[in-house]
């Protein structure tokens, strides 16, 4: 299991990735079957207009179709094998609608229809008349109101196997044969979110060593409401879990899934008890099927998890580390353990949760490790230890140390002669295949890349191909993910 950390784009367990023609979904470890093979609600070689707008309820990844004078009363049917489990006729909202279940927790909905032609229990088949389009409910004209949903949430439509782009026209493959759905190569990736310009991109180091171009995030699963100042990432059974700590203090919670989909973010606020007031930075990773969540609130350390049936665990505080106000949190799994360390006062703290659930009390890592005035910090987890990326003297100073599975630390060495002349802004840090790879931001824009192999030799340091990258780079984060 691989982990990130950085001081503005921070943690992954496993991540995201961009292709140079858009976002793509890789697995995380292990791998798990793509959702259902869906296809556009239209018949064969029928070509539609896709649109949503601001406020689209229930969400804007919710999309709206036409076909220009032909629309009304034009067949609807069904993206994906399922089982029909809602049939309405509304005077408002959707109007007349049909929802069916693909299982796995896996739904779409078509809303609006002049007509259904199903019942609720009835099975269904790829490409089988449901309904016609119409203008029901809360309809302006005629139009198709079209969801693909995971588990209650709206999440970005995928057709034929491609996440479907806002605002574009696609022409339906909709045509009885099994669609075919391009294959992910298997092999470790190291991915990598940049923060630059205010957006968050995402860009892949594929199994080949070769960087793919770099792609907006939020132009995939939609804005975070208040504009995002920390991301978290973390992958659970191939899905790529993100959390953003948004301008408001509020945090975030979207979902990347394995057939290149985004869920649109929803406030954490409205389902963990206790979220802390004013939430300035945040960190994820994945044990099992669980999602752990550490952030730092008014100078407090919190966690909470989401369970793996969308519900989280009230807030928990882990309080101020050493008694000094913290103003960053990390964390990384080793073995069974989830380790914590905090940044407070320019001192590395460091707790552990047992399996059992038990914490250790916060002991002073910068006297354990031999190293004080640290500025920021990463880690990953690469079997029972724990490695460290610091950076000190206003970033022109690297380090590297290990807590090993034993519980003794390896004091923090010199990295000069892997970064070479670089004044550093932001680290971030993952295992990959069993590697420690290591991303840094440095003051003139570049974004640099290393690898520390499991001979413990490193690579040198070397600059990032940022092509798809706007604006003033700012932030990394970096996770390895196999699929």
């Amino acid at each position: 299991m691989s982990v990130t950390f950085s001081r503005r784009v921070l943690t992954s367990a496993t991540g995201l990735a961009l292709a140079a023609s858009g976002l793509v979904a890789l697995a995380a470890t292990p791998s798990h079957a793509a959702g259902p093979a869906y296809q556009m609600p239209f018949s064969c070689e029928q070509t539609w207009l896709g649109k949503t707008y601001s406020g689209h309820s229930p969400s804007t990844l919710s999309i709206d179709w036409t076909r220009g004078g032909s629309t009304e009363n034009q067949p609807v049917l069904a993206s994906a094998d399922g089982t029909v489990s809602v049939v309405k006729s509304l005077t408002t909202s959707y109007g007349k609608y049909v929802v069916i279940d693909h299982g796995s927790g896996s739904k779409t909905l078509y809303a609006h229809l002049n007509d259904h032609d199903v019942t609720v229990g009835q099975r269904v088949t790829r490409g089988q008349k449901i309904g016609i389009v119409g203008s029901t409910g809360k309809s302006t004209g005629a139009h198709l109101h079209y969801e693909q949903q995971y588990n209650g949430t709206v999440k970005q439509s995928v057709f034929n196997g491609v996440p479907f782009s806002m605002g574009s026209q696609l022409t339906s493959k909709n045509c009885g044969q099994s669609p075919e759905v391009p294959d992910n190569e298997s092999g470790w990736r190291a991915q990598v979110a940049v923060q630059s310009g205010g957006s968050v991109f995402h860009g892949i180091r594929t199994a080949d060593r070769q960087w793919t171009a770099f792609g907006n995030v939020e132009g995939a699963s939609g804005e975070v409401p208040s504009g995002a100042k920390e991301i978290a990432e973390a992958g659970i059974n191939g899905d790529t879990h993100m959390l953003a700590v948004g301008n408001d203090g509020k945090l975030y919670h979207t979902i990347r899934f394995t057939d290149r989909s985004w869920a649109g973010f929803a406030d954490v606020t409205q389902g963990a008890a206790g979220v802390p007031g004013n939430i300035t930075q945040a960190s994820a990773v994945s044990v099992g099927g669980d999602l752990y969540v550490a952030v730092v609130a008014d100078g407090v350390v919190h966690y909470t998890i989401r369970y793996p049936d969308g519900n989280w665990k009230p807030f928990v505080s882990l309080g101020t580390p050493g008694g000094t106000p913290a103003t960053k949190v990390t964390v990384a799994r080793t073995g069974t353990d989830v380790q914590f360390v905090a940044l407070a006062g320019g001192n590395l703290q460091h707790t552990l949760r047992k399996a059992d659930g038990s914490f250790s009390a916060w002991g002073d890592a910068s006297v354990e490790a031999g190293l004080s005035g640290i500025e920021d910090v990463a880690v990953a987890g690469t079997g029972a230890d724990l490695q460290l990326v610091a950076t000190a003297a206003g970033g022109t100073k690297q380090y590297h140390g290990i807590r090993f599975g034993t519980g003794h630390w390896q004091s923090f060495r010199d990295l000069s002669s892997v970064v070479s002349g670089a004044t550093v802004t932001d680290v971030a840090a993952a295992a990959v295949d069993g590697e420690l790879q290591v991303g840094l931001v440095t003051t003139d824009g570049r974004v640099l890349h290393t690898i520390r192999h499991a001979g413990a030799s490193w690579d040198a340091a070397a600059a990032i191909n940022l092509n798809g990258v706007t604006g003033a780079r700012t932030g990394i984060a970096l996770t390895g993910t196999y699929n």
